[in-house]
């Protein structure tokens, strides 16, 4: 091949990829109004109507059926409390959101509104725990050491 015809294939692939790369990089930012970043939380209700995975968890641990029932019984007893503390995480973040978009930036409201959703997040964080303990007492040891091993296992998947 001649110099020229190298030159012109050589720039005819260079824009040809810049054609690709733009769509990507002109997606919206995560962080502007019109972002679905929340979207994830419509999914976790979503899966608490279907019942916390309880059939996988079912097939998983080999569960029995007083086992299961008394899962769905915890899970939906504390179902409209995590929903609650989730709208409030929710609304508090965009609370947050727009406090650091004011100009001049109040830093002591800021911190205020900052200060509480790290005690909703640790509300949220206590309210899982406390949910796993009620369902780990249910479970009897083998299902306990295969429920830990599997989410070992999905951790070093991350």
């Amino acid at each position: 091949m001649n110099k020229s015809f190298k030159a012109v294939l050589a720039s005819t692939l260079i824009v040809s990829s810049l054609g690709l790369v733009a769509p990507v990089s002109a997606k919206p930012s995560g962080d502007r109004p019109d972002c679905d970043r929340g979207r994830h939380m419509e999914a976790v209700d979503k899966r608490g109507d279907k019942g916390f995975n309880v059939d996988r968890m079912a097939k998983k641990l080999d569960l029995s059926d007083d086992q299961r029932t008394q899962i769905d019984g915890i899970m939906a007893a504390e179902k409209q409390q995590m929903k609650d503390q989730r709208d409030k995480l929710r609304a508090n973040r965009e609370h947050l959101r727009s406090l650091m978009r004011q100009s001049p930036l109040d830093e002591t409201a800021l911190r205020k509104v900052a200060d509480a959703q790290g005690d909703l997040e640790a509300d949220m964080i206590v309210l899982r725990a406390q949910q796993r303990a009620k369902i780990g007492d249910i479970l009897t040891e083998e299902q306990r050491v295969k429920l830990a091993d599997r989410a070992g296992k999905r951790r070093a998947h991350r």
